[in-house]
């Protein structure tokens, strides 16, 4: 026996609480006795030590299940193996529920190969304790750490051991494969499943009405439901919020809120969750109203809010340009005491700038800071806006500059919003600077680029210059938008280019399914007079 085992008094108090019958006390003691020392002794040696001879096989069955269990919840694997092999050569069996037990507590303590080593080990030597429910902890464990291939030859292997899977265990390959996108191994398993006469639970049409929604085949979903309801399976909390997303992804925000009544007509209570992703489909569509209303029934309901909800509603109310509604949620945030994030004040920033409040938004912004909450390149890029739209080019370059420094890196909107700040103070220069430190940094210029730069080349009277940009846009494969079409051919116009400016709206524009404004049609007809004036003050020949 081991010289350094010294803690056998207690464990043999422990035993003789199990011969005695007083389990709940012999349980309740043992997670006190694991001491370091105990764990360092080998089961084997420990069981020997503790068990009298002679021990009653209630006490000595009830000695090794506990410990089994002990062992895994206090993340000593290689004791708790040692224990089941123990167990299954004196016992003959396992209990399925203590494997799974002892599975779920390895997988908690982040021991994910030795939760997958005990349970093979269960395979090997007693297959009868391994339940799907066992086999589903680690499947879905190597399922989750990217060990798909493990997890799909755990469950190959199962079937050898007498171990048939269930649906619980091929939910978790294809929660996987809808989350890589992996259309081809979702439909894979769909056929094994099919091929082993596995059912599908709500489970597996909750993730195929997921995958089907993130491909936007309604179509496909409903049909999903359609067989659901025909093989009588209910649906659950998790399935009527995966339906409702659905439908709100594919605009049908009034088809949702049926299955949201049905979910509640069937008695099962909706959760923050349901509620979400119903208000996040009525915003989408511009139904502000309907959320808030929503939201006054979650507060009915004892459902607790969130803030991804405040902020979708939030977010929906700016949108519309109901800027002092989205402050009204603002102040329930706060009275209720939820804490405002970096998406709540930019977003409200952000709704105040395109209502024209932009002082408001400056003082907002500067609030968030001294609160605490850090600003990233969304509310750096609002504050540059700002100023640059006020025409302080001075203090949007200092916030431009400081930005980096915070953290915060400089997106192509950013450098977009420098740029047009200076074409509208009449600096093309400094606005070509910022260009080319933007491609310097790796950032590829987008349509707001060209579009505004073109128009400020335009403005400056340099419509060669304009040109070349508008052609390497295209060449870029980037297709010019209303912006920057108008920009070049009123430039062209002002120079009397009518041809170019007429070709340019007919052959380019038209044909790219882009409206023009008014301004457009005044700057070509502009052109002609401009053109003809040209004309008449060229000398005639006789």
């Amino acid at each position: 026996m081991s010289a350094t085992f010294s803690a056998a008094p207690p464990l043999a108090v422990f035993a003789s609480l199990l011969t005695a019958r007083r389990f709940a006390k012999a349980k309740s003691m043992l997670a006190s006795l694991l001491t370091p020392n105990v764990l360092a002794v080998p089961f084997p040696e420990l069981a020997a030590a503790s068990l009298l001879r002679g021990a009653p096989p209630h006490a000595v069955a009830a000695f090794h299940d506990m410990l089994f269990r002990a062992y895994a919840d206090a993340g000593a694997a290689d004791r708790a193996a040692e224990a089941l092999d123990l167990t299954v050569s004196r016992l003959g069996r396992l209990d399925p529920r203590s494997l799974t037990s002892s599975l779920l507590s390895l997988r908690r303590a982040g021991q994910l190969a030795a939760a997958d080593d005990l349970l093979r080990r269960a395979l090997a030597s007693c297959p009868e304790s391994v339940s799907p429910l066992s086999a589903s902890v680690v499947v879905d464990g190597l399922c989750k750490a990217g060990r798909v291939a493990d997890a799909r030859h755990l469950l190959d292997e199962m079937p050898r051991h007498g171990v048939k899977p269930n649906a619980l265990c091929y939910n978790s390959l294809l929660d996987t494969y809808k989350r890589q996108k992996d259309g081809n191994q979702v439909a894979e398993v769909l056929r094994i499943m099919e091929n082993e006469g596995i059912e599908a639970t709500v489970g597996t049409f909750t993730i195929m009405v997921d995958a089907l929604s993130a491909a936007n085949d309604i179509d496909k979903v409903e049909a999903l439901i359609d067989e659901m309801k025909a093989k009588n399976v209910p649906g659950d909390v998790y399935f009527y919020t995966a339906v409702i997303n659905a439908y709100c992804r594919a605009g049908k925000a009034r088809k949702a809120s049926e299955v949201f009544d049905e979910c509640v007509g069937n008695g099962i209570e909706p959760n923050e969750h349901t509620y979400g992703a119903l208000i996040n489909g009525f915003c989408k569509i511009g139904q502000v109203e309907a959320a808030e209303m929503l939201l006054a029934d979650m507060q009915g309901r004892g459902v607790g809010h969130n803030k991804i909800i405040f902020n979708t509603v939030i977010d929906g109310y700016c949108r519309k340009g109901m800027v002092d509604s989205a402050l009204n949620i603002k102040a329930v945030m706060e009275k209720t005491g939820i804490e405002l994030d970096i998406y709540t004040y930019n977003t409200i920033a952000c709704g105040l700038c395109r209502v024209n409040r932009m002082d408001e938004a400056k003082t907002l912004l500067h609030i968030m800071i001294e609160k605490g909450v850090a600003p990233n390149y969304v509310s750096y890029t609002t504050l540059i806006s700002i100023h640059c739209k006020q025409g302080d080019m001075v203090e949007a370059r200092r916030l431009f500059r400081e930005m980096a420094g915070k953290g915060a890196k400089p997106s192509v909107v950013t450098y977009n919003v420098m740029m047009d700040g200076y074409i509208k103070k009449g600096s093309i220069r400094e606005a070509e600077r910022f260009r080319k430190e933007m491609e310097k940094k790796g950032f590829v210029p987008d349509v707001y680029t060209y579009a505004s730069l073109v128009h400020g080349h335009c403005v400056n009277g340099k419509v060669d210059v304009a040109l070349k940009l508008f052609e390497e846009m295209k060449q870029r494969g980037t297709k010019p938008n209303v912006v920057a079409y108008t920009a070049l051919i009123s430039g062209l116009a002002k120079e009397g280019r009518s041809e170019a400016a007429f070709q340019l709206y007919d052959d380019d524009m038209l044909k790219a399914g882009l409206t023009p404004d008014e301004s457009v049609y005044s700057a070509l007809v502009g052109s002609l007079h401009t053109d003809n004036k040209q004309n008449d003050s060229l000398p005639q020949t006789k």
